[in-house]
């Protein structure tokens, strides 16, 4: 039998009329059925206990997170922390005298230091025979003093901190270092001792002078160092009355400097070393002037004219006391007045003699 015909059988003898009678197997079907269209209820309060069992990965995966950033934190610290070491290390500044970050804790590691020359830096288009050489000519040229990757300098910071969540890591460490390139072409570094140093003979290996040359060279200055009458040089850049009256009068400053230098060139033309000589010989000796021709004051022209407004710049101090109020006593009145005349006498000389000199020079 099959399909539902197996399931009526024969009604057995005292069984309620109307109401079939059903097989084992049949039951059993009914109750497999039965449990398939009702809800189940054997999963109830499982929600909390999975709430249990996940809370501890949750809470881990908080805590990766929180370690994570404040690890990240700290890490921008630190490099911002080598930057700023790098530079306050830069001249004119000093690390020392820069304060420390406040941010920075007090165990943690900070400092400057010297890296190799940087020789990624090497680039064709700057690496011309003029700076870089080997040769120029039959110079050879100073090829390191230009090299753009000297001096570089390097910013270091180091730092040691626990997690602050799960402890049982074990503290962290972090090294952060950071460059700069720090070559400036200052003359101190190019073996001068002063800006206003010529810098050929330092960039480039020039030929010396005959032994001849440098021994008259030394003999010449020797001879001027101890010439007998040369205190009597000393208006030219050291005179006392320049010094004496700008202390006495609040001016400031010192005695004018009036030695002729010659111009700054550079040449190994002979027509332009002349040139140059020639031009100062007539700031020294002056030019008459003419037709066509300017007038060039003369030394001694210049240092009568500077001497001459010295005296009138005085007699205005010195009248400006008479006129104060109250006026000085007697005493004061007549010593200042001699003074004046004595002045008026000396301005009165130095318009002479500038009147001759008016003709004077080449």
């Amino acid at each position: 039998m099959n399909g539902t015909a197996e399931l009526y059988l024969s009604r057995p003898v005292g069984r309620s009329r109307g109401r079939p009678a059903f097989s084992a197997k049949h039951r059993r079907r009914r109750r497999t059925a039965r449990r398939a269209t009702v809800p189940r209820r054997d999963r109830r309060g499982l929600a909390p206990l999975e709430l249990v069992i996940a809370l501890p990965l949750l809470l881990f995966l908080m805590a990766l997170m929180i370690n994570f950033g404040t690890a990240s934190a700290w890490r921008i610290r630190e490099l911002a922390t080598a930057r700023q070491t790098v530079w306050a290390s830069r001249y004119p500044r000093s690390l020392q005298a820069v304060p420390r970050p406040a941010y920075w804790p007090a165990n943690a590691q900070l400092g400057v230091g010297g890296d190799p020359d940087a020789t990624t830096l090497q680039d064709p288009r700057v690496d011309l025979p003029v700076m870089r050489g080997p040769f120029v000519g039959d110079f050879a040229v100073n090829r390191d003093l230009f090299d753009p990757g000297r001096h570089l300098r390097n910013g270091h910071a180091a730092l040691t901190r626990d997690f602050p969540l799960l402890a049982s890591l074990g503290p962290y460490r972090m090294d952060t270092e950071t460059e700069l390139l720090d070559n400036r072409w200052e003359f101190s570094r190019t073996g001068m001792s002063g800006n206003g140093d010529h810098r050929i003979p330092a960039i480039y290996s020039l030929p010396t002078a005959p032994p001849g040359y440098s021994l008259a060279y030394v003999q010449a200055a020797r001879a001027i160092l101890a010439m007998p009458r040369r205190d009597d040089l000393r208006v030219l850049d050291r005179d006392d009355e320049f010094a004496a009256y700008n202390a006495r009068f609040g001016w400031g400053g010192g005695s004018p400097d009036f030695h002729p230098w010659l111009q700054r060139f550079c040449s190994l033309d002979r027509q332009t070393a002349q040139e140059r000589v020639d031009s100062l010989i007539e700031r020294i000796a002056g030019v008459r002037g003419g037709p066509g021709q300017a007038h060039v004051p003369s030394l001694a022209e210049q240092m009568a004219r500077a001497f001459r407004d010295l005296y009138d710049r005085v007699i205005r101090e010195l009248q400006n006391q008479l006129n104060a109020a109250p006026p000085p006593p007697p005493g004061q009145t007549i010593s200042i007045q001699n003074e004046i005349a004595d002045l008026q006498r000396k301005i009165d000389t130095l318009n002479a003699f500038l009147a001759i000199l008016q003709n004077h020079g080449r």
